[in-house]
């Protein structure tokens, strides 16, 4: 239960209350230290409200997204950006015969909408949803909008939507209900619902800068990092050591996920430090728990970050070779626009390790779901809704900044040297489906599923880390030592068949 956390403010201000009026015996030994606390825990709470009133009044402008002329994943018109979406998502299902893969399906697309109120709500069966429904998910999921109450919009979409719901009906194998609309059936359109940030005390905040900037510095600069900042983005870099640069390995670029910062990951990052390669870390301020200027609609995207990695890797090279690209969860949505920006003959990220990745198959409703609606079953999702998932940078991020059709990567946009790694029991991740698709689509790519390991877990043990590391650093293995493609090949599919047996 998280709610001492919660009665912190209250409790403050009632015992300053009491204290300066009936009940002076409630003053401390040390009245002026604890007064000046309380009155900077009541600042912090009108300061927090402002800043939601303000998050919550002046949503982003518009959430059109412009596309870059050099993406490599350009967009599609709807309806076959739906299609190709439903067959990756056809790929990743469990063998069966027509009916049970119907069933399977109906469960899936259900999770994207819900049904009742507080914690009364649920997942809406699919026998609730009607075409009204899917109707308001379509236009969210497409063109950034709310058909609700805006009948001259509906108008112009709805012979638009109406092929895409015919699409996902041919999928499914079972037609929506048509009729009434049912008023406690909502869809899940993320960039549109209220943001649901909570507020927590100061002293959290207090707390996690200290985790995660002074500890961190610390740490890192010990280890031989030094900190720097590009256009707001901070990062840590340690040179490669070898006196003739020609004898660098490539660099390697770490990204972090949703968390506390770069200081979770120490035991990773070691096992993936080498004297003879350049070592680039990306801490993401506006995911990382600290209250920083980045809590306004104008903190960067995925895509502005990967745009800024981009620009400090080719500063560390000067444009001659690319980058072993590392990251977490939430990170490797910014490995995925590297993978799309690469251009010329040294791209950016040449080879990829992704840890939990939160890319593949955003057509599932998991991480939507599971991390931003369903409501806490046991008290470590208790713990992770109200620590992570409510605080108000990570919600802003998630549901201001994350257009959730533009984020999804296509597997055939991995390199060659690609290792992912999966939590069989993640929660957030549909782990199982992204590895059934990666084996049918990219059987190339080094796949391992962490048996009995939870979403980021894999931080936590020194089995979990090291793992992840030794798939990182055979994908260098697999690049460097064969420059010949054929030979190359020969190895790889050798050397990642050994690996699978780890």
């Amino acid at each position: 239960m998280v709610w001492p956390i919660k009665a912190i403010l209250p409790l403050s201000l009632a015992r300053f209350a009491l204290a300066h009026t009936v009940l002076p015996s409630l003053k401390s030994p040390l009245p002026f230290i604890e007064d000046l606390a309380c009155l900077f825990e009541f600042a912090f709470y009108i300061h927090y409200r402002i800043k939601r009133h303000l998050l919550i009044t002046n949503p982003p402008k518009s959430s059109t997204y412009i596309y870059p002329e050099i993406d490599k994943q350009p967009p599609l018109p709807p309806l076959e950006t739906l299609a190709r979406q439903l067959a990756q998502f056809e790929a990743a299902l469990p063998e069966g015969n027509a009916a049970q893969r119907s069933i399977m399906k109906q469960e899936e697309l259900s999770g994207w909408f819900t049904f009742g109120h507080g914690s009364a709500r649920r997942t809406a069966k699919y026998s609730e949803i009607h075409r009204q429904h899917v109707s308001r998910w379509m236009a969210w999921l497409f063109w950034d909008t709310e058909l609700l109450h805006n009948p001259s919009l509906q108008a112009t979409l709805q012979p638009l939507i109406d092929p895409l719901i015919d699409e996902l009906e041919k999928w499914v194998e079972k037609d929506f209900q048509s009729g009434d609309d049912v008023a406690d059936v909502k869809p899940i359109i993320l960039n549109l619902d209220p943001l649901r940030a909570q507020h927590r005390p100061i002293l959290h905040y207090v707390v996690t800068h200290l985790a995660a900037w002074t500890i961190g510095w610390i740490i890192f600069k010990w280890r031989g990092f030094e900190r720097k900042v590009l256009n707001g983005q901070e990062y840590y870099i340690r040179k490669c050591r070898e006196k003739d640069r020609n004898k660098c390995e490539k660099p390697l670029c770490f990204i972090s996920g949703i968390g506390i910062g770069l200081i979770s990951y120490e035991s990773f990052i070691a096992a993936l430090t080498k004297d003879n390669r350049d070592i680039i870390l990306f801490d993401l301020p506006e995911i990382s728990l600290r209250w920083t200027p980045y809590l306004q609609h104008t903190h960067n995207t995925p895509l502005q970050t990967a745009e800024i990695v981009q620009e400090i890797v080719r500063g560390c090279t000067k444009g001659e070779k690319g980058a072993h690209a590392v990251a977490h969860s939430f990170g490797c949505v910014v490995i995925q626009w590297l993978l799309r920006l690469n251009t010329g003959p040294t791209p950016i990220a040449s080879s990829v390790t992704m840890v939990d990745p939160v890319c593949f198959l955003l057509i599932s409703p998991s991480v939507a779901q599971h991390f931003c609606y369903r409501p806490p079953s046991n008290f470590l999702d208790e713990l992770v809704d109200y620590f992570v998932a409510r605080e108000i940078g990570v919600n802003n991020a998630l549901h201001r900044h994350f257009q959730w059709k533009i984020n999804d990567l296509d597997p055939q946009l991995l390199p060659v040297e690609s290792a992912v790694i999966l939590s069989e029991l993640d929660s957030y991740v549909p782990s199982l489906h992204v590895e059934r698709l990666l084996k049918k689509e990219r059987p190339d790519v080094a796949v391992k599923v962490l048996a009995n390991y939870f979403h980021s877990e894999f931080q936590l043990t020194k089995e979990g880390f090291s793992t992840a590391a030794a798939m990182s650093k055979l994908v260098d293995i697999t690049k460097k030592s064969y420059a010949n493609l054929q030979a190359l090949d020969g190895i790889r599919k050798k050397s990642f068949n050994n690996l699978r047996s780890l």
